[in-house]
């Protein structure tokens, strides 16, 4: 397996379990908190959406995110320029949309960023990465990228072990992806 294949198969596993963790929440149990100062996942799910949004949209030579390009500011019901996704105080007084919205912005993210890093070569992996942090090479990007997400699915999954202590993850997830040996 080559570099590449190797980071787009870790963000879609990610990305699986990401969303077999969200299979089924309710409304109020995306909106929950652990205590008054916590994150609920409705806000977690939208700051990595923003925060993969921003990396793939570097990858694709500084195009607009899709936050802005395909309007997901407006189905969210926020302004084009709320708060950055880790501003954790601004962001807790805007309102989170429903799950299938908050979902479906997630996978259009995932879409790109795999076309994204398809894209690539391993050559690319060592270039500077637009406009991110100084000396941040893509291959860098993408490592904290896959990081990023998978410690946000970990508090996912946790939130929602709280809330049932009967619910796992469906059995498999995270031991291949779809249509692979």
């Amino acid at each position: 397996m080559d570099t590449i294949e190797f980071i787009s198969q870790s963000l879609q596993q990610v990305q699986i379990r990401l969303l077999a963790t969200c299979d089924g929440l309710s409304d109020e149990q995306v909106l929950w908190r652990p205590s008054p100062s916590s994150n609920n996942i409705g806000f977690i799910l939208w700051h990595v959406a923003r925060a993969e949004d921003d990396v793939a949209s570097r990858l694709r030579l500084g195009e607009s995110t899709l936050w802005v390009s395909d309007q997901w500011f407006e189905k969210f019901g926020q302004p084009i320029d709320s708060p950055d996704p880790g501003d954790r105080m601004g962001l807790r007084a805007l309102s989170l949309p429903p799950l299938d919205t908050l979902v479906g912005y997630l996978e259009a993210v995932c879409r790109r960023t795999q076309e994204a890093v398809s894209g690539l070569t391993e050559s690319d992996l060592d270039e500077q990465d637009g406009d991110s942090p100084a000396g941040r090479t893509t291959g860098m990007s993408l490592r904290h990228l896959i990081t990023h997400k998978n410690n946000h699915h970990g508090q996912v999954d946790y939130i929602r072990g709280l809330q049932d202590d009967t619910w796992d993850l469906p059995r498999g997830t995270g031991m291949r992806l779809p249509n692979r040996p």
